[in-house]
């Protein structure tokens, strides 16, 4: 950030020599989390189904897909297609106030605009007992879900989604009740984690969207083998028995 600066005034006028150029910067320490055991995932993910449908659905799809929080806060109907089995990660929500609805829904933080990934066959049916869910929640009010609405949403037609940080809270006090010690965040670092044990290194990195990735695969049309392999394998780990 000083250099930036100072580079800056150089550009001015201001100095004539940027001295932040001089600087050896430390060696970079990384910074250890805490990442869930399979068992422990599983457990966390039954007992959020057994307290709500929703809130379970919206850690297995952190779990399964790697996706980040504010990804998942993101996806809206027409993202999925279910027949396929596959999911579209074309956004990021951030929100810009302590209101609900103060949102702004940016492109994924990631190197390229979009990407698409695998969903394993349980996650799927889940979804659609979800899809049910909101389409009947949303007649009861005298409407119908539309195909923007968002899967995870505040208000019954689906049009404001739900905050990130309101949802890494609860988590955190699910965690808190089972003794687990890692955050909601985690979830993405166990499916790096697992993935990276039977997959290649590309085929994780495109799951979670980063990394240098080719420019080609901005355009593809279609999940590759490796990522349903990858898909079927996460949903096959939490499902055992």
């Amino acid at each position: 950030m000083l250099s930036g600066a100072l580079g800056l005034a150089v550009r001015y006028g201001w100095i004539g020599f940027n001295p932040a150029r001089l600087a050896t910067p430390p060696a970079a320490q990384g910074e250890k989390r805490n990442v869930p055991t399979p068992a422990e995932v599983r457990e966390a993910l039954a007992a959020a189904e057994q307290e709500d449908p929703t809130f379970g659905l919206f850690l297995r799809l952190c779990a399964t897909t790697g996706l980040r929080p504010g990804e998942v806060c993101a996806l809206r109907w027409c993202d999925l297609d279910l027949t396929a089995g596959e999911l579209s990660v074309s956004g990021n929500v951030v929100h810009t106030s302590g209101l609900d609805r103060g949102y702004v829904r940016k492109g994924p933080k990631s190197e390229h605009a979009e990407r698409l990934i695998a969903l394993d066959p349980y996650t799927v049916e889940l979804l659609r007992a979800h899809q049910e869910r909101r389409r009947f929640r949303a007649r009861r009010w005298d409407g119908t879900l539309a195909q923007d609405a968002y899967l995870f949403s505040i208000d019954a037609a689906g049009r404001h989604p739900v905050r990130r940080d309101t949802m890494g809270k609860r988590f955190g006090e699910l965690a808190a009740r089972l003794g687990h010690e890692y955050t909601l965040y985690g979830l993405r670092h166990f499916m790096a984690t697992q993935l990276g044990a039977v997959a290649s290194t590309s085929t994780v990195r495109e799951r979670m969207g980063h990394g240098s990735l080719q420019v080609t695969s901005v355009y593809t049309h279609r999940v590759g083998e490796a990522d349903r392999i990858a898909a079927s394998y996460m949903g096959e780990l939490l499902d055992k028995p």
